[in-house]
């Protein structure tokens, strides 16, 4: 098994871990400043909890197990969003497996090599992650798998949740910063209670899409049986087809 996916695995198989008392939060390279403490919350605007904007571009993502649909946020996550859309349009993601799905909380595709140890991107080069302060890993986000290198290609993850328990929903909310002030804002917590979330992942991996529709197959899908140290699905279970295009109110 490669050092990524040891690390993907110890990390999502972890569920929260720890950090000044409670969460794993922020980035997992190690080599960068965490962005928790860089972002301005003042500006936070929640784009994922409202309806999408006319037009913003949307992935149909059909697996054998149902279809489900998300919008994509180039706005926000430019890079990560075209490799993406380029990937689907070249048929790159058509009878991909799913090959992990961990914790029943996260499944995981898009690999280039079938020791799913790489991705795809237009060069050859990682994509560094893109964080934003609006963009955070709720039910249903889509996240670009970047192990703890602080980059992604085309293997990314889609979200369900892990329940937080009423000490980790007090810990967050006492969460300080470096200047002892308090970190995250209380609508931000009372969205990851009402929503869900998978909190320690929090500014760890760019989310780039957020699904809208079909969160009952990801549920299915999270609920598949597994094996083995990497928690591979027992039956295979396939992306057929993403198919790129526009969201356009009923």
């Amino acid at each position: 098994m490669s050092r990524l996916r040891k690390a993907a695995a110890g990390l999502l198989a972890a569920g929260v871990l720890t950090l000044s008392g409670c969460f794993g939060f922020g980035n997992t390279d190690g080599m960068t400043k965490n962005p928790l403490y860089e972002y301005d919350y003042t500006k936070m605007h929640l784009v994922q909890l409202e309806e999408p904007a006319e037009g913003q571009p949307t992935a149909v993502i059909e697996t054998t197990l149902g279809t489900l649909t998300a919008v994509l946020y180039p706005e926000y996550a430019p890079n990560t969003v075209q490799n993406f859309i380029d990937r689907a349009n070249e048929g790159f993601y058509d009878g991909q497996d799913i090959y992990n799905v961990i914790d029943k909380s996260i499944f995981m595709t898009g690999a280039a090599d079938s020791n799913k140890n790489s991705g795809r991107t237009p060069d050859g080069q990682p994509i560094p992650n893109e964080y934003s302060v609006d963009l955070w890993p709720f039910k249903g986000a889509l996240c670009s798998f970047s192990g703890y290198t602080g980059c992604g290609d085309s293997r990314f993850m889609v979200l369900n949740s892990r329940e937080l328990t009423e000490e980790q929903i007090n810990d967050l909310r006492s969460f300080k910063n470096e200047n002892d002030e308090k970190l995250l804002p209380d609508t931000l917590i009372d969205s990851f209670v009402e929503k869900g979330v998978i909190i320690d992942f929090s500014a760890a991996y760019t989310v780039f899409g957020q699904t809208i529709d079909g969160f009952d197959v990801i549920e299915k899908i999270c609920a598949t049986e597994v094996s083995g140290t990497l928690s591979v699905p027992t039956t295979p279970v396939y992306v057929n087809k993403i198919t790129i295009g526009e969201y356009h109110k009923a």
